[in-house]
């Protein structure tokens, strides 16, 4: 100790300072507790708004995904519809042109017949390829089932084709297949054009003028009517080649309309 007086003192005053500021130096080099928490408050604000917009972000890609998969949906069921319906005709030995009501329908259509129309099969197969017929009566309905409470759900709209008109025995998953189209489609609204009224059913062996065709994504509440949907829909009126110029078909009462389609 008294080596480093005597080395101070013969130093001078500027060593002293010199050594005082140095040590002074070193006792702020380092983050005070204040500093610490201010920083990590800071990244963690800036990390909540980053997670915040990212979730905004991601919550209107996904909304926007969901409307390009609903109107694709809405699309390719009303082109593949309006496709078959300008098809179809009357079907004299099988008394059938089109029949159907708000909700359903079902009518003969010509087709291209698929690929096992041509092949050549064994007698004696034990499982032999379906025949297939250019005449197919084809069919539009929803679809329903029962979720875990027992509470009945609409699956979508399905479609129910015939390839062999005149099979002996019709029966679902054998000659009649039945096709899920589009989950995304809970309603589905027809009607039928007479040439003066818009009827809610069509019977008989002959065609209506046009079919009405309203599709939307929300399912039909309870206690509501059919022309009384709340929902946007998408709409399209088809009008059927084949169909007579005047009302020759056995349509139901329904609500005039102020003009054609």
């Amino acid at each position: 100790m008294t080596a480093l007086n005597t080395y101070l003192s013969a130093a001078g005053p500027e060593t002293r300072r010199a050594g005082g500021e140095g040590g002074r130096r070193r006792a702020r080099s380092g983050f005070t507790l204040l500093e610490v928490v201010l920083a990590v408050t800071l990244a963690l604000a800036l990390m909540a708004a980053m997670l915040t917009f990212y979730k905004q972000a991601a919550d209107v890609r996904a909304a926007v995904l969901g409307d390009v998969r609903l109107v694709s949906a809405e699309r390719m069921t009303m082109d593949r519809l309006t496709e078959e319906l300008r098809s179809a005709f009357v079907q004299r030995f099988l008394g059938l042109g089109l029949e159907g009501g708000l909700s359903e329908m079902r009518f003969a259509a010509l087709t291209f017949p698929g690929g096992a129309m041509w092949v050549e099969q064994n007698v004696t197969a034990v499982d032999p390829m379906a025949r297939e017929a250019d005449v197919q009566i084809v069919g539009y309905r929803l679809r329903y089932s029962e979720d875990e409470m027992g509470q009945v759900v609409v699956d979508g709209v399905e479609r129910t084709c015939q390839r062999t008109p005149t099979a002996r025995i019709s029966e679902e998953g054998k000659e009649i297949q039945a096709t899920l189209l589009s989950p995304d489609i809970k309603f589905l609204r027809l009607r039928y054009w007479d040439g003066t009224t818009w009827a809610e059913t069509w019977g008989g062996g002959t065609l209506p003028q046009a079919v009405e065709i309203v599709l939307g994504k929300e399912p039909l509440p309870e206690h509501v009517e059919p022309l009384e949907y709340p929902y946007p829909t998408f709409r399209r009126i088809v009008a059927l080649p084949s169909a007579p110029k005047t009302a020759t078909g056995t349509a139901a009462a329904a609500p005039a309309e102020a003009a054609a389609p």
